[in-house]
């Protein structure tokens, strides 16, 4: 299986994005590396100065995560790659990821897996997950994702219009629609933290709380409007509830209370009015 990564950079910790590179850039023939507008662009230009097989695409801007993953897609494909592994600037790959993605796909009839998966290990939260074999999924995360580079594109791609946050809900929506499966492959195969999390206690179960700023409250509250005017079903209402719900979380146990829930209800409104 020809098989590349990508990694969409805004501003990243450069630590962090090093300990990246260095754990991925060893499994595959080539790294593709697309920046939307970072500030410090100059020193991860100089952290990859020297390193063989990694192309840098600069946006010069931010224009979104959506379209920076569409990037990777399209130059994988330029370049003849069949799979594309996509990334987190902080999220850092097991060693042996993409070898077990191989085996998994060479042991499989693929011609309706539209993306893999993997366990994923959140610095902190312990989260259930498979310990043998693989499942079929509803949702997965971008990051850790190995996608089908045809079939993602053939779908329509990532949706641009979202810019950042539920990008991932949306394809694995778009793809599932289109008849393609998306597969977790019972392997702790990434290390990956979703903002400054903690779990709280509600009695009857726990919630996780990602102190994510109000710019992203407002984008996860307007997507999840947006996808559920888009696809009209179940799995979308349901997802939409818990945003619903999620919001109210946030007005009771996170900091910047009156911002969050001014952008909130802002992208609840928006949501309605993409085009």
């Amino acid at each position: 299986m020809n098989i590349c990564a990508g990694i969409v950079l805004f501003n990243p910790e450069l630590n962090r994005l090093n300990e990246n590179i260095k754990h991925i850039r060893k499994q595959v023939p080539l790294l593709i590396l697309v920046d939307n507008g970072s500030s410090n662009l100059k020193d991860v230009k100089n952290l990859i100065c020297g390193l063989p097989n990694i192309v840098l695409l600069e946006n010069g801007e931010n224009l979104g995560i959506a379209q920076a993953l569409n990037c990777i897609l399209n130059h994988a494909k330029k370049e003849g790659y069949e799979w594309a592994l996509t990334l987190d600037q902080d999220s850092v790959a097991n060693d042996k990821l993409v070898e077990t993605y191989r085996n998994f796909l060479e042991s499989q009839q693929v011609n309706d897996i539209g993306c893999l998966t993997c366990n994923i290990v959140d610095r902190n939260f312990d989260l259930k997950k498979k310990k043998t074999g693989f499942e079929e999924l509803d949702y997965c995360i971008t990051s850790g994702s190995l996608m089908n580079v045809k079939i993602t594109l053939n779908i329509g791609g990532f949706d641009e219009s979202m810019f950042i946050d539920k990008v991932d809900c949306d394809i694995c929506i778009n793809m599932r629609k289109h008849g393609y499966r998306i597969i977790r492959v019972a392997y702790d195969g990434l290390l990956h933290e979703i903002g400054h999390a903690k779990q709280i206690n509600l009695g009857f179960r726990k919630w996780e709380l990602y102190n994510h700023s109000s710019f992203r409250r407002y984008y996860m509250c307007r997507n999840a409007s947006y996808l559920l005017r888009k696809y009209h079903d179940g799995y979308v209402l349901k997802m939409f509830l818990k945003e619903i719900f999620q919001f109210f979380l946030v007005l009771l146990f996170e900091d910047n209370r009156k911002e969050k829930a001014k952008k909130g209800i802002k992208g609840f409104i928006d949501g309605w009015k993409v085009s």
